[in-house]
């Protein structure tokens, strides 16, 4: 993708207006859940179709532990316009409370099918690339860069 320091980021209220103005935007948002000592990725996938005329604006949900221990959820919604939309989002999750950015054409509704560190290294590649393999101090440093990177990209979003 691109490096997290060129993104533009947004709001969520935002997002209507840029999708009916850019039907071709795409749009991704991100917020970490820390729950005792388990945290998951919440991940949002937003786009107008091109092939649908009844419900063309949809969203992919996905919800992934980062350890990977449990299984991940997903959820796709539908709706006829992009404020209905994201009223869907706002009553499924805190929508206010991710970061969101507009994504390029090589990102697909398939990426975000991935688990939380896949996932990072794809969209920022300053992060590098994951590998599985590797043995766990690198690992947990990767997570921590991007946990870090997120967290950057929130305050960014907050200053704007």
């Amino acid at each position: 993708m691109s490096n997290s320091e060129e993104l533009s980021l947004y709001f969520s209220n935002q997002l209507p207006a840029l999708l009916i103005a850019h039907p071709s935007f795409k749009f991704m948002g991100l917020k970490l859940n820390q729950e005792d000592d388990r945290m998951a990725l919440h991940s949002i996938y937003i786009e107008k179709a091109k092939d649908s005329d009844q419900l063309p604006f949809r969203a992919l949900i996905t919800v992934a532990e980062w350890s990977g221990e449990s299984d991940k959820e997903e959820f796709f919604l539908e709706a006829l316009t992009a404020e209905r939309l994201i009223e869907k989002l706002q009553r499924f999750d805190e929508i206010g409370s991710f970061v969101f950015f507009k994504t390029p054409n090589s990102v697909t509704m398939d990426t975000i099918n991935t688990y939380p560190q896949v996932l990072f290294c794809k969209l920022f590649p300053e992060l590098g690339e994951f590998n599985p393999y590797a043995p766990a101090e690198p690992l947990q440093q990767l997570k921590a860069r991007s946990v870090d990177l997120l967290a950057s990209l929130e305050m960014r979003l907050k200053n704007l």
